[in-house]
């Protein structure tokens, strides 16, 4: 994607704050007019020192000097202000979008994409990005004003100086661009680099206790060294770049010095300019140092800004293969469900093999069903197919006699609830754990639904109740606690439609028989699918369904089952009804 795309699409999110913009440019334009008046003061000093000025005149000039002084502070510091609070407002929209652009995507682009990778995406480009508006496009904006100023005093001073500035002043921008674009493509390298790195990060962390135990440490620092080569060889790259930037600026300045001093020279030997107009002259040469020494000092930031709008615009184009283009709406109350002739595989897998395998099947509104299966039998990936986070490879599946595709998502996500074996927890008050930070619950409907599901004592038991802080992934929490929060924040919301993938970690008898009184209170007159790791949870549930390779083995109502001693689910009840399923099924 060509550079002129990224900055149009910058431009893009600029220009909805109008308001803001326009105050920031004005603020600018004073700060980059500021620096040509203190040149123009001395030279003007100068002249009238030589003259026959009087003493007041030379103390007015001198006053306005240091008056100019004090402005350029005032004004550096309203400049500051205005750009970054304008940066953090464009970024934070730009970040909220690249969140909900990303919570949108499909599970095939979020297998292939590690966590650690999306947070430099999402934060790290975006981070890069208000660095640019609040420190680069500042600096480039007053530079802009101070160098125009500079030729238009020079014009009007002496034309022909004039021109020979502005000629050279187009000549060392345009080396300095043609550079810095060269250099954009290796920060753009070396930030995707850097976002595989932190992806390798986050892997190991996750998995550090089984790295430990199982002796992969060894291989974890090896992977660790590639990815951090990686960046070393792409950030050396872009650090070449802007050492040949900072060498080409350096010569121009010598340069241009060199050639205003012979200018001065001549011009007074010929008497054609005072000595007051020779110091402007070589000054204004000099003033275009600090300018363009800006620019020139901030390219890093020009290319990391590049290299981050890239990949944003990148991430952006990113689109998902669940389409959200259906308008029908989905009846009231509990839902029914079909499959007709359901078939799905992981494409992106090196050799795909059908998941679920042509499975046809039919629930009844407000009926709970217990699907059991040894792992990789398709349960996980019915789950998946039913809240429509992939799409079948072949057939249908249908909610509520509608078929999913043909269900807006916003429709289908507020009718659905799911409860997944791992309960996501967040470092924050047990309140908001429980809404999901929705300011619209109320502490009573918190209470209502607690004392719904039989733990209002549970929470009240806590220090502070619904305002004890959690740790860290809600850390002090057991297993079976999460699934408590998790099973209330369901009926708070109260779907027509639940999916529970039960816990298969083994709980203390008292969290357990809590979670099984809230799952028992939360199924009633909704139609619920459980994928169950252990018998004890299907038993009270009406119909049992057994996968096997990602078809139906087995499938009934769970006393018919239960009586019926050549059924599969009665050979795994007489192994034991607290035996993970795992050690049974076959």
């Amino acid at each position: 994607m060509g550079g002129q795309s990224h900055w149009r699409a910058l431009l893009g999110l600029v220009t909805p704050h109008r308001k803001r913009l326009t105050v920031m440019i004005s603020v600018l334009a004073v700060a980059g007019a500021l620096p040509l008046l203190g040149p123009l003061l001395i030279a003007s000093f100068i002249d009238e020192a030589q003259g026959d000025a009087v003493r007041s005149q030379l103390l007015t000039i001198a006053g306005i000097y240091v008056g100019v002084g004090i402005a350029r502070q005032v004004i550096s510091i309203a400049v500051a202000w205005t750009a970054t609070d304008l940066a953090w407002r464009v970024t934070n929209e730009l970040r909220s979008t690249l969140t909900r652009h990303v919570l949108n995507l499909d599970l095939a682009f979020h297998r292939s994409t590690s966590p650690g990778e999306l947070v430099s995406r999402v934060d790290g480009d975006v981070t890069a990005l208000s660095d640019f508006v609040a420190s680069f496009a500042v600096k480039a904006a007053a530079a802009f004003v101070t160098l125009l100023g500079l030729v238009a005093v020079l014009l009007v001073r002496d034309w022909q100086v004039g021109v020979g500035l502005a000629v050279y002043l187009g000549l060392a921008i345009g080396v300095m661009f043609l550079m810095r674009n060269k250099a954009v493509d290796e920060a753009a390298t070396e930030q995707a680099a850097t976002g595989r790195m932190l992806g390798e990060v986050e892997e190991r962390l996750t998995g550090a206790d089984d790295l430990r135990s199982n002796g992969g440490g060894s291989h974890a620092v090896a992977t660790f060294q590639v990815a951090s080569a990686a960046v070393l060889r792409s950030a050396l790259g872009r650090e070449r770049q802007g050492v040949a930037l900072w060498i080409m600026s350096n010569a121009v300045f010598v340069l241009g010095g060199l050639i205003a001093l012979a200018i001065d020279v001549a011009l007074l030997r010929r008497g054609s300019i005072t000595l007051g107009t020779a110091y402007l002259i070589f000054q204004y040469t000099q003033l275009l140092r600090a300018p363009l020494s800006a620019l020139s000092d901030e390219t890093e930031r020009v290319q990391r800004a590049a290299g981050g709008m890239a990949r944003t615009l990148e991430l952006l184009g990113e689109e998902s293969t669940i389409g959200n283009v259906g308008t029908a709406r989905l009846p009231d109350g509990p839902l029914s469900l079909e499959l007709d002739h359901v078939t799905f595989n992981y494409d992106d897998e090196d050799l795909p093999v059908a998941v679920i395998d042509d499975l046809t099947l039919s629930l009844k509104a407000g009926t709970s069903i217990g699907v059991l299966g040894r792992t990789g039998s398709g349960k996980t990936t019915l789950a998946r197919l039913l809240l429509r986070l992939v799409e079948p490879t072949e057939g249908t599946v249908r909610l509520g006699g509608v078929a999913l595709s043909d269900i807006q998502l916003a429709d289908l996500r507020a009718r659905t609830g799911v409860v997944s074996q791992d309960v996501h927890l967040f470092g924050t008050t047990l309140r908001d754990n429980l809404t999901l930070y929705d300011e619209t619950i109320s502490d009573d409907d918190v209470r209502a639904a607690l004392a719904e599901l039989d733990l209002l004592t549970w929470v009240e038991a806590m220090p502070d109740g619904l305002d004890t802080k959690l740790g860290p992934a809600g850390s002090g929490l057991s297993a079976g606690e999460g699934q408590l929060i998790a099973l209330t924040r369901l009926f708070l919301r109260s779907p027509d439609f639940v999916l529970l993938d039960e816990a298969s970690s083994r709980i203390d008898p008292l969290t357990e028989a809590r979670v099984t009184r809230a799952i028992d209170r939360l199924l009633q007159d909704r139609t619920a699918i459980v994928i169950a790791h252990r018998l004890s949870t299907v038993e009270r549930l009406d119909e049992i369904l057994v996968l096997d390779a990602g078809r139906v083995a087995e499938r009934g109502a769970t006393a018919e089952l239960r009586d019926d001693p050549t059924s599969r689910y009665a050979q795994l009840l007489a192994v034991g009804i607290d035996v993970p399923l795992d050690e049974v099924v076959s």
